[in-house]
């Protein structure tokens, strides 16, 4: 098992908050408990105050959170995480002092919660806040880099293994739980998402489900897949042909448009200039209107996350940033093509994390 340095995450966060002169923070989305206090659990809450921290659980999670966290003091939550939230706040000598300003993470909690929260009688302004803790998960440390190598080869050992159990006649969801036991197999610890195997004209669909069509032998099958390994996610996208199967004329378009991006990765440059490269291909191709989703996204906790490589949310890419490129195009009734690897930035470029080749 590969450890992450989490006192230089905490450190960092700290700085976080004092640079937005927060007293305080509540912790509730899970990748960001995990990437501040180690926590696995799918449910908890952190009340940062002062200089300690109170991760409250309840009770399905209090072992397995006082045996795996750091930054921390576990706490058990007796009726509800909120009401021991509201406890442990009116009992704080912090809040007893004078007014805080506490921060939240506004896109992650809903709009009944807080109103919840003012309408307690606490000396506290609640503080909404955007992606601090994402902001920090954006740029990937040297363990961080480990864990997702660790789990890209993992998800490349599976694929080749199951690709080549594919026959004609097979459906969709056959193929997918073919993948899905080889990912395990491999030593993935859970799916980063639902798979997606598109065959024949259901290529077309980006985001298509796996269903109980039958593929046929002429037919090619996209397939998209991720694994986690120690919370962190893989995606890939890849082509496969059946026997009788001829590759798509788009397919060399798409794998032009992919290498025009990866050409422009470096430290410096902006996320939207390297989906302008991609997106400038597929339309000389004649192709811009059919590539409708972005041309890359984040890879790491979560399977989609900071940066976006995309002209919505132009950034600066920087040194240990982790995305995918994966533009697409696709054809409605008829087919589609992606192709999706994924790399980190480098001092003076980037490093595949996924095997271009395979």
């Amino acid at each position: 098992m590969i450890l992450p340095n989490l006192e230089s995450r905490y450190r960092r966060w700290l700085q976080v908050l004092e640079a937005h002169r927060l007293d305080g923070f509540l912790v509730t989305h899970s990748p960001n408990l995990r990437y501040l206090f180690n926590f696995s659990g799918s449910t908890g809450l952190a009340c940062f105050l002062g200089t300690e921290t109170h991760l409250i659980v309840d009770s399905r999670y209090m072992e397995q959170a006082a045996s795996e966290t750091v930054n921390c003091q576990s706490m058990l939550a007796e009726k509800s995480l909120e009401n021991t939230l509201k406890a442990t706040l009116s009992n704080s000598s912090h809040v007893k002092c004078g007014n805080l300003r506490i921060g939240l993470e506004a896109h992650r909690v809903s709009y009944d919660f807080v109103l919840r929260l003012q309408s307690w009688s606490l000396p506290v302004e609640w503080v909404p806040t955007r992606d601090l803790i994402e902001e920090l998960r954006m740029i990937k440390d040297k363990e961080e880099i480990k864990i997702l190598e660790r789990a890209f080869q993992m998800a490349q050992k599976a694929y080749p293994q199951s690709v080549k159990q594919v026959r004609s006649g097979m459906t969709e969801g056959e193929v997918a739980g073919i993948l899905e036991f080889e990912l395990r197999k491999a030593g993935g610890q859970g799916l980063a998402f639902e798979t997606i195997v598109a065959s024949g004209p259901r290529s077309s669909l980006p985001h298509a489900s796996s269903t109980a069509r039958e593929i046929e032998s002429d037919e090619f099958v996209l397939i998209d897949f991720g694994l986690k390994y120690q919370g962190y996610c893989t995606d890939l996208t890849r082509i496969h042909l059946l026997p009788d199967a001829q590759r798509p004329a788009i397919y060399q378009v798409v794998q032009e448009a992919q290498e025009a991006a990866l050409a422009l990765i470096e430290p410096g440059v902006l996320s939207s200039q390297i989906d302008a490269a991609a997106r400038g291909v597929i339309s000389q191709h004649g192709f811009g209107d059919y590539f409708g989703h972005s041309t890359g996204h984040g890879l790491g906790l979560e399977v989609h996350e900071l940066p976006r490589v995309s002209t919505v949310r132009p950034g600066e890419i920087q040194q240990g940033m982790a995305f995918t490129i994966e533009p697409g195009i696709y054809l409605p009734g008829q087919y589609g093509v992606r192709i999706e690897d994924a790399v980190v930035v480098t001092h003076n470029g980037y490093q595949l994390l996924s095997n271009r080749d395979q």
